[in-house]
């Protein structure tokens, strides 16, 4: 195919990209994941994670309990990545919690629901055994690396600990593997800056020194809980470009949180939306942000800049869309569909009858709305 030709397909939308209708570009991914139960996209072996009906609740001061999630399910399969995105408070980092078993307790409860890891349910397992599994089987990266790091002890030092919790070898030996491993994520001159404190870091070497650590075992599944929230643009695709390089080389599974759609776009094969606790759309990026079916997803990419919005000198801002109201507060969540109060479609029916989850795509995809369901 000539140069021509290749500009061609990139116009038609038929190459490696596609563009929504406000004219936000998202990348097109080959080879994506496809259905598991309830609509999730067939995979052609069991998928590494698969969370079922997980629900959470938080005891609250006067002696009540608020749902933080209900009935949440999804799968990461095997050596893919898997995109969890939704507005603050929607229920991101609970579930990556919930995952690793970290809830606060006794405040967090587990109500109900399986998180199943290479075959075994994480929430049957005693803590000891579950050690074993944070940091050596699934790793994370936190979403504040200056709270993440303990600030009384260097940055090689936590690196050096990581590596010797999961590996027999001498501090000797430590040393040198999280210098390796600091070479690994492009952070600068690891020999200088292995004895820094986090606080003598910029945001972006101490994300990087987050991401070391959690490959320290290395890890099947790596979570990153809004890796890229506390960084500029340019360090935003640097991060996102390290996650899927080192995803790619090791052979991992990647779970990435996130509100940033047009970067989370780039390295996802599957994304899954989360509203106020509850899954209400799943699919491939390629068709979740530039065809959304559920109101929600489409108000979220209605949101986004459109690609080349630059003002000329003079010209005035154009206020983007945005999403009036806000989440529902979890003590009175509102009978019917939780996004009704906010829906510009809101029927008589959503304001009375919580929708389900509708297959779409032939059962790759699932939408949480009576309007995918055909209800007029």
């Amino acid at each position: 195919m000539g140069e021509a030709d290749r500009r061609g397909a990139r116009a038609r939308g038929d190459g490696r990209s596609e563009r929504s209708a406000r004219g936000h570009v998202f990348p097109r991914r080959g080879g994506e994941a496809g259905a598991a139960p309830r609509g999730l996209r067939p995979v052609t072996s069991p998928p590494l994670l698969s969370v079922r009906d997980l629900a959470v609740s938080f005891a609250t001061a006067e002696g009540t309990s608020v749902k933080a999630l209900d009935g949440v399910s999804f799968d990461v399969p095997q050596g893919k990545t898997v995109g969890l995105v939704g507005e603050s408070g929607c229920g991101k980092t609970v579930t990556a919690l919930s995952i690793l078993r970290l809830l606060p307790t006794p405040s967090a409860r587990i109500d109900r629901g399986a998180i199943v890891f290479q075959g075994e349910d994480l929430l049957t397992l005693p803590e000891r055994a579950m050690r074993q599994v944070r940091g050596g089987k699934i790793g994370m990266v936190f979403q504040e690396p200056l709270t993440a790091l303990t600030p009384v002890y260097s940055v090689g030092a936590q690196i050096m600990e990581a590596i010797r919790l999961h590996e027999r070898m001498s501090r000797k030996e430590a040393r040198a593997r999280a210098l390796a491993l600091l070479h690994r994520v492009g952070f600068p001159r690891p020999d200088e800056r292995f004895d820094s404190y986090p606080h003598e870091l910029s945001g972006g070497m101490r994300q990087r020194v987050l991401l070391a650590m959690a490959l320290a075992a290395p890890p099947r599944l790596l979570v990153a809980d809004e890796p890229t929230s506390a960084l500029d643009m340019a360090l935003r695709a640097q991060i996102m470009a390290l996650l899927a390089d080192q995803a790619r080389e090791l052979g991992m599974s990647l779970l990435v949180i996130t509100h940033d759609l047009p970067f989370v776009a780039e390295i996802a094969h599957e994304l899954v939306v989360l509203y106020a606790g509850k899954v209400v759309e799943t699919g491939p990026p390629s068709r979740v942000l530039a065809s959304p079916r559920h109101p929600y997803t489409q108000a979220l990419v209605r949101s986004v800049p459109p690609a080349g919005s630059f003002r000329t000198r003079g010209e005035k801002r154009k206020a983007l869309p945005t999403l009036e109201g806000s989440l529902p507060d979890p003590r009175r969540s509102p009978g019917g569909c939780a996004f009704a109060p906010r829906c510009p479609e809101v029927m008589d029916r959503c304001r009375e009858e919580a929708p389900p989850l509708f297959e779409a795509e032939g059962g790759r995809d699932v939408v949480r709305c009576f309007l995918q369901g055909g209800a007029a």
